[in-house]
């Protein structure tokens, strides 16, 4: 005797806790969208510049490359006594 339809897998695939983060986080991912979404829209009307944790992420992540390299930050001192060149 043939079956002519596929069979069921009765497999689980996966443990609880693994399907239950990957729901997490795709509902976070659809919060973060739906967030970064109404920013646009009030900086659109009120016509402001985007929010401020942008450029303070945009610095902090400079910070750390330039950390991470080795850069050392470089001031400028300039000496009145001795006369320039």
């Amino acid at each position: 005797m043939t079956l002519d339809s596929p069979t069921r897998s009765t497999a689980r695939p996966g443990p609880f806790g693994a399907r239950l983060v990957a729901v997490l986080r795709g509902i976070w991912r659809v919060i973060q969208l739906a967030l970064s979404a109404l920013g646009v829209l009030v900086t659109a009307v009120t016509g402001i510049p985007p929010t401020m944790p942008t450029h303070i992420a945009h610095l902090i992540a400079d910070e750390y490359r330039a950390g991470r390299a080795g850069a050392i930050d470089a001031d400028v001192i300039e000496d009145e006594e001795e006369p320039h060149r």
